[in-house]
């Protein structure tokens, strides 16, 4: 029971921080510092990006839950949720190392286009910054501190961010 209560809080804080104050960030720049880039195309495309990242996001967190039997919620070592028992490559996890973060970034992405603004795109190109260097810095060692050679043969095979889908 208490595993379940901590990743219930993990997933309260991620979708917090995920899914509320950075698009909320994102819509407060848009608004403040206007470099406006609207057309229906535009929106087209943002929409199709917030899309495919949603799909992204939403399919990692499943399998996460189901295969890894953990939570995603992990900050500076610290975890706010259980860790996964089992390293997942398959699903999303077949393409990229991180389903969740290539998600939030089409996300992000296709939100900024949809905001109508090129400097909304300032907040999530900060967001990846950081995160390569926290998935780099805490993510990766971890990963291989639990899962060792099996960690080693994936991240050979799999990119770090950006799928590559096989024939």
């Amino acid at each position: 029971m208490k595993s379940g209560i901590k990743n219930i809080f993990g997933y309260f804080v991620g979708i917090l921080l995920f899914l509320v104050v950075i698009p909320g960030l994102m819509y407060a720049v848009s608004v403040k510092l206007v470099v406006p880039i609207n057309s229906f195309l535009i929106n087209i495309v943002g929409l199709g990006l917030m899309l495919v990242g949603s799909v992204f996001m939403i399919w990692s967190n499943i399998d996460m839950i189901k295969i890894g039997r953990g939570c995603p919620t992990d900050g500076f070592n610290i975890a706010l949720g259980e860790r996964t028992k089992k390293l997942i490559t398959v699903g999303p996890y077949k393409y990229t190392r991180n389903p969740m973060l290539f998600g939030t970034v089409m996300f992000y992405f296709g939100l900024a286009l949809v905001l109508g603004s090129l400097s909304a795109l300032i907040v999530p190109v900060l967001f990846v910054s950081y995160m390569l260097w926290h998935i780099k810095k805490y993510e990766e060692p971890r990963l291989y501190k639990d899962f060792k050679d099996e960690y080693i043969e994936y991240k050979k095979r799999t990119p770090l961010l950006f799928p590559k889908f096989k024939k």
